[in-house]
């Protein structure tokens, strides 16, 4: 059975997952999602579009989004 602090840890985890994830770019037409990881307090989803990578990541220190590759202002 989980401990009282692990629910609250994993409700934490679930709330700033969804936080990062609502941030990302919204997906366009054809654009597929290939990956998604976390890293060094950033999450990253690679995507590709027309056969381009574009990599997308949201810093949670800095509750930033960076777009790289591919044409991100499509």
């Amino acid at each position: 059975m989980a401990s009282q602090a692990s629910l609250v840890l994993l409700a934490i985890a679930t709330e700033l997952s969804k936080l990062a994830r609502t941030s990302l770019p919204k997906l366009r037409k054809g654009e597929q999602v290939r990956r998604e990881w976390f890293e060094n307090a950033t999450l990253y989803r690679e995507t590709t579009l027309d056969g381009q990578k574009i990599i997308a990541k949201f810093s949670f220190p800095q509750r930033k989004v960076l777009v790289e590759g591919g044409n991100a202002n499509a």
